[in-house]
């Protein structure tokens, strides 16, 4: 492995190379403060996420971290999978401060800077809570309000009589909502970069509708003093008209020539996948109903919206090829149009010649030589390591059980027979490696260590927050009722703009 210095690393971004920035800090130390083209693959969960961030081996991988050797550890892990050039930011992300490069809060900042830039540059409209209750209130109906997260998201909370129709899909199913063809279009999202490159999106569809983003979206409802709703399950109709999929293609290839975006046949996506020195990220952007009847094999599936919401959570090797794929080809076009001005690379696959689909497999994980026991099998005389959430871990866990995670496993004083206690397989396989396969695995339950007899108790304050690497504070105030966590985090939003530097506002650049 290889160091750079902060100047070094920041003067690497800017080359046409294959590089990814990854930062394998924990959620909560990633969330406080992180650099602006650094993907997020926390140590706990390296070996499950990094293939997927960065399939090539030889791609160029600069790791950052919080000084405190957990980036090496991380470099020795990849290496061992055939990594070849794994590159250490020295001194870790203080030295990215010190040397006068910005840290930016929360998650998802390339996308969210984006959506700024865009209402900046496009001119994309927004309406505000308080106009758009005063049409409420007056009984008009001449509008509709689509909410463009994700369906979970929206069940979470939403506005008033809004309807689920995830940013992606707007561009496809938006007619099939209208109760008038003249309605205006209100695009809602939690705060406001899905609200406005939803409605960007349809502006950029050239309809006759007025088109507006919520400003603020639910928080800015709720900050308005108006009430959310919650549990809702209205949704975009499954169903669509052949003349809607026609209008739609047609549509695209309109999009296509006016934005030079280009077009990849399958023979030729299966020529890059075989060069194994240049990455091809390859992604399904259409629903999760329609990728698991049948997708490209190959393909993973992330839903157009969320990829242009949060690049930097679905991919990390900068200057790499981006694939995209939808049987009805505007979905796929759109996503393109919005990656290609974030400075990607990126591809329609043309869907016309794609007759072979597979289904959605599943996911089998190496047991082999590893113990499992049950909550009758363990005894207060052991080691007992609780590598579930913070969270779960607060609210009930085996007395005597000590919490952690696995950057930090390390610092455990263990003695005598080690049982990990873990909600699921995945990341207590790795806690067993990180501990030389020494110690045996439950995957047990709070029910289960009642009916063993177990004694269980609650620790509302412990581990104390400061500890709590896997928990994001910055997401949750301002989603738990917090109204100043959630005016923060709108104002954090808003000055993304003037945060950024020449290096990082030149590769947002909407077509």
């Amino acid at each position: 492995m290889k160091y750079k210095t902060a100047k070094e690393v920041k003067q690497l971004l800017s080359t046409m190379q294959e590089v990814a920035f990854i930062d394998v800090r924990e959620i909560a130390d990633y969330g406080r403060g992180h650099p602006f083209f650094v993907s997020h693959v926390p140590y706990s969960i390296l070996e499950a996420r990094i293939r997927l961030y960065v399939p090539c081996v030889q791609s160029a991988v600069i790791l950052i971290d919080g000084a405190d050797g957990v980036a090496e550890r991380a470099a020795h892990r990849m290496q061992e999978m055939g990594y070849q050039h794994v590159i250490i930011l020295t001194g870790g992300v203080a030295t990215w401060d010190a040397a006068g490069y910005a840290l930016y809060e929360g998650i998802s900042a390339p996308s969210k800077s984006f959506g700024e830039v865009v209402e900046h540059e496009l001119g994309t409209k927004s309406i505000t809570a308080e106009d758009l209750k005063a049409r409420m209130d007056a009984g008009d109906d001449d509008f509709i309000i689509l909410d463009g997260r994700t369906p979970s998201q929206y069940r979470d909370m939403t506005i008033p009589t809004s309807t689920s129709c995830p940013n992606a899909e707007l561009s496809l199913r938006y007619k099939t909502m209208l109760a008038r063809p003249d309605q205006d279009i209100i695009v809602n999202c939690a705060g406001r970069t899905r609200s406005l490159i939803g409605a960007a999106t349809l502006d950029l569809l050239g309809i006759e509708n007025n088109v507006f983003a919520l400003e603020n979206g639910t928080m800015g409802w709720k900050i308005a003093g108006y009430d959310l709703e919650y549990d809702a399950t209205r949704t975009y109709p499954i169903d669509i008209s052949e003349d809607i999929i026609t209008e739609a293609k047609q549509k695209a290839d309109q999009l296509i020539k006016n934005y030079n975006i280009p077009m990849v046949d399958n023979d030729t996506l299966a020529d890059w996948r075989a060069t194994d020195n240049k990455t091809t990220f390859m992604f399904d952007i259409r629903t999760s109903e329609e990728y698991e009847a049948g997708h490209v094999d190959g393909f993973r599936h992330a839903p157009g919206g969320q990829l242009v919401q949060a690049t930097d959570q679905w991919f990390a090797t900068r200057n790499a090829r981006i694939v995209l794929f939808d049987n009805c080809r505007i979905r796929a076009v759109m996503t393109a149009i919005w990656l290609k001005g974030m400075g990607h690379d990126a591809y329609v696959l043309d869907e016309k010649n794609i007759t072979d689909l597979v289904r959605v497999g599943e996911f089998e994980i190496d047991v082999s030589g590893i113990n499992f026991i049950d909550a009758n099998d363990i005894s207060s005389d052991m080691t007992i390591i609780d590598i579930r959430s913070s969270e779960d871990y607060r609210k009930s866990h085996i007395e005597g059980a000590q919490w952690s995670i696995r950057p930090r496993i390390n610092q455990l004083k263990l003695q005598g027979e080690i049982v990990i206690i873990a909600s699921e397989l995945l990341t207590a396989t790795y806690v067993l490696k990180e501990l030389g396969g020494d110690g045996s695995i439950s995957l047990s339950e709070p029910e289960d260590w009642i009916a063993a007899d177990l004694n269980l108790v609650s620790t509302p304050d412990f581990p104390p927050d400061e500890d709590r690497i896997d928990f994001l504070f910055h997401t949750h105030d301002r989603h738990s009722g917090n109204m100043d966590a959630a005016r923060e985090y709108l104002r954090w939003e808003t000055g993304l703009m003037d945060q950024m530097d020449e290096q990082e506002r030149a590769t947002l650049k909407p077509l």
